[in-house]
C-alpha cells in the first residue's frame, strides 16, 4: 500500500460512486482540497461562553452563532434563518480534555456558514455515567433553545474525537430509538449525520482489548465507579447497542494503526450498520495513529465529511 493513501470501506447503503455490496475497500488518492471560499467569513459570527445546559460547573457549551454585526445599540444580530448547527464533543477518556483546545475541529464548518455547539461535561476518575448521561442532556438542551440561538433542528450533526467519538454516536444513535432514555428527543430533532472521529462504540470489548494491550491506561475502568458491572453498564452506554434501521448516518474516520481505538472497534460498529441497512461510511487512513494523521489524510479527512454531508443533507 502506498503511503499517504487511505482506504476508505465502502457498504452497500452508500450512494457513492464506486461503492457497491461487492466491493469492501477502494484505494484513492487524498490530492484533492476542501472546499474553499474566496470570502472572508469569521466577521458573520458571536461567540457566547460557557453556557449552563445543567446545574454542575463544567455543564457548559460555547455557542457560535452566525449573522451580522450591526453596531450599537444591538451590536450583534443572529441570522433570521435557523442555520444547521453542528454539536462538537471533546476526547480525553472520559476523565480529560476541555472543550476550549478543539476549535479547529469545526473551523471548516462555521466557514460555510453553521452554528456550532461546543459541549463541556463532567469528566474525571470514576464519574460513569456522567458525561455520556451530559451527552444525552445537551441535546434535550439544544432542542429547548433552538429558537433562540436559531439551530436548525432538522439538520443537526453530531461529532468528537475518541471518548467524543463515544458520546457523539451515543448521542445520535440513541435519539434514533423512540423511548431509549429520558432525554430522548429525537421526535423534535432529526440528526443529519454523526460524524465519528475513532470513537469507542463497544465499551466491554474496548475494556477487554486495553486489558490485554494497555492495562496501564485502561480508560474505561479507570471512567466507571467501582460498584458498577461492566456488562451492564456497556449494555446501557455503548452506541453499537442502539444501531437500528431508524439510525442517522454515520462517517468514522480511523487510523489503521490507532492503538487507543483498535480497528474492530469501527469495523464492527460498521458491519452492524450495513446490516441495519443504514447509510454509513468507514474512511480508514493507512499508517494513521491516533490523532496522527499526514498533511495529505487531514485534507482527505475534511474533504470526506463534506462530500458525505453533501450526499445526505
Amino acid at each position: 500500500m502506498k503511503s499517504g493513501l487511505a482506504i476508505i470501506l465502502c457498504y452497500s447503503s452508500i450512494l457513492f460512486a464506486g461503492c457497491s455490496s461487492s466491493k469492501q475497500d477502494e484505494t484513492v488518492s487524498p490530492k484533492a482540497q476542501p472546499n474553499e471560499s474566496s470570502a472572508f467569513w469569521a466577521h458573520h459570527y458571536n461567540t457566547i461562553t460557557d453556557v449552563p445546559y445543567g446545574s454542575h460547573s463544567d455543564q457548559r457549551v460555547d455557542i457560535y452563532t452566525y449573522g451580522s454585526y450591526v453596531g450599537e445599540p444591538s451590536w450583534f444580530q443572529r441570522s433570521s434563518d435557523r442555520k444547521p448547527t453542528f454539536v462538537w464533543f471533546h476526547g480525553g477518556g472520559w476523565r480529560f480534555g476541555n472543550k476550549e483546545t478543539d476549535a479547529w475541529f469545526f473551523m471548516h464548518f462555521m466557514e460555510r456558514g453553521w452554528n456550532v455547539v461546543n459541549v463541556e461535561y463532567r469528566k474525571g476518575l470514576s464519574t460513569a455515567p456522567d458525561a455520556a448521561e451530559d451527552a444525552l442532556l445537551v441535546m434535550k438542551w439544544i432542542r429547548d433553545n433552538a429558537e433562540e440561538y436559531r439551530f436548525d433542528t432538522n439538520r443537526i450533526v453530531v461529532s468528537g474525537a475518541s471518548a467524543g467519538g463515544h458520546l457523539a454516536l451515543l448521542a445520535g444513535l440513541v435519539n434514533s430509538v423512540a423511548g431509549s432514555h429520558p432525554s430522548y428527543v429525537g421526535d423534535d430533532m432529526r440528526i443529519q449525520a454523526i460524524v465519528n472521529w475513532y470513537g469507542h462504540s463497544d465499551l466491554q470489548k474496548m475494556d477487554s482489548y486495553l486489558q490485554a494491550n494497555k492495562p496501564e491506561t485502561n480508560f474505561v475502568m479507570n471512567w466507571l465507579n467501582e460498584d458498577q458491572r461492566l456488562s451492564e453498564f456497556s449494555k446501557k452506554y455503548s452506541p453499537i447497542h442502539y444501531v437500528t434501521e431508524t439510525a442517522p448516518p454515520v462517517l468514522t474516520i480511523q487510523g489503521s494503526l490507532d492503538s487507543f481505538n483498535p480497528l474492530d472497534q469501527v469495523v464492527s460498529l460498521h458491519n452492524k450498520l450495513d446490516k441495519a441497512n443504514t447509510k454509513n461510511q468507514l474512511l480508514i487512513l493507512e499508517g494513521g495513529t491516533h490523532l496522527g494523521f499526514s498533511e495529505e489524510q487531514f485534507q482527505l479527512i475534511f474533504k470526506t465529511i463534506f462530500d458525505f454531508l453533501e450526499v445526505h443533507p
